[in-house]
């Protein structure tokens, strides 16, 4: 996968850890849970036509991943012993299968599943979190702490890398697989912004949340051009040029099915970008990018006459 399908696969993974969070919010809403349930359907999809990774295991990413799931593990654990203690005073044979829980039980399972099954304890280390911190030695800061954790660990899931070929047909699914999982996280954002941004069930801190789930955060440390590129009906525009002109040569890229097209590794300054396609309008603009970082922009081709 190129940098932007790894940023958004980080996001989706983090929407589907933020729908797990708010589960007992959403409970009975039902069609923010259908969009949420086809949401995570096309994401299943889509990670069924991905490669598998490549990673070599003694990579330096994967020692850091290793470190956090095990600093997950570690914390995850911690808390669950002692709220174990808190499920035999109440007597919830529920909470005591939950808490129930040691290395061992994370050791024979996938990834995604270790991040499910930590998920799943901390939502009841939440529901029952005022009892947790008066009574069982559980600190508010050490739930929210886990709670990163979970989060941390999650982002650091491998997306699958995507093997270069001439394969094109299945590059254009994969591709078409992100822009359904896209279309599906748009109507999950209106039934959750319609429910929860205004009116008289707001909730700013739940919007917040979701909308730092659906955040792209991207790797990249040097000058990029990342630029979304539709047509007046907002429609993506597949194979669109786009240049940037230095003073002794020209980068360039062309926009993919989801009309965008990712320039990098340049020098900072101030260029001229120039939009162009068949049928297209050209654009030229001149952009400003500052050394190491990526500048982003949306860009509407209007059609010749």
């Amino acid at each position: 996968m190129n940098k932007i399908q790894t940023a958004k696969f980080s996001s989706y993974n983090r929407i589907v850890a933020f729908l797990l969070s708010y589960a007992t919010t959403f409970a009975g809403l039902t069609r923010l849970l259908l969009s949420g349930t086809q949401f995570k359907a096309a994401f299943l999809a889509l990670k069924l036509l991905l490669p598998t990774s490549t990673t070599i295991k003694s990579s330096p990413a994967t020692i850091t991943k290793n470190k956090d799931f095990a600093d997950m593990i570690d914390h995850i654990i911690s808390l669950a012993n002692r709220a174990y203690l808190y499920a035999v005073d109440t007597a919830s044979e529920t909470l005591l299968s939950t808490f129930q829980v040691g290395k061992s039980d994370f050791h024979s399972i996938a990834e995604a599943e270790k991040i499910l099954l930590a998920q799943n304890i901390l939502l009841s280390l939440n529901a029952n979190s005022a009892d947790l911190i008066a009574g069982y030695d559980i600190t508010a800061l050490e739930l929210t702490e886990v709670g990163t954790a979970i989060t941390t660990a999650q982002d650091e899931i491998a997306a699958p890398s995507t093997i270069i070929g001439n394969n094109k047909t299945f590059n254009v699914d994969i591709e078409a697989g992100f822009v359904l999982v896209d279309e599906k996280i748009a109507l999950l954002e209106k039934a959750i912004y319609g429910r929860f941004k205004t009116g008289p069930f707001a909730n700013l801190s739940l919007i917040a949340n979701f909308d730092n789930a659906k955040k792209l955060i991207e790797s990249t440390k040097h000058t990029a051009l990342m630029a979304t590129i539709t047509n007046i009906l907002g429609v993506f525009l597949e194979g669109v040029l786009v240049e940037i002109n230095f003073l002794t040569e020209t980068k360039e890229a062309t926009s993919s099915i989801l009309g965008i097209a990712d320039v990098e590794q340049f020098i900072g300054g101030t260029f001229t970008v120039t939009y162009s396609a068949i049928g297209y309008i050209t654009q030229i603009i001149a952009t400003k990018f500052i050394l190491g970082e990526t500048t982003t922009t949306s860009i509407v081709l209007l059609k010749t006459v």
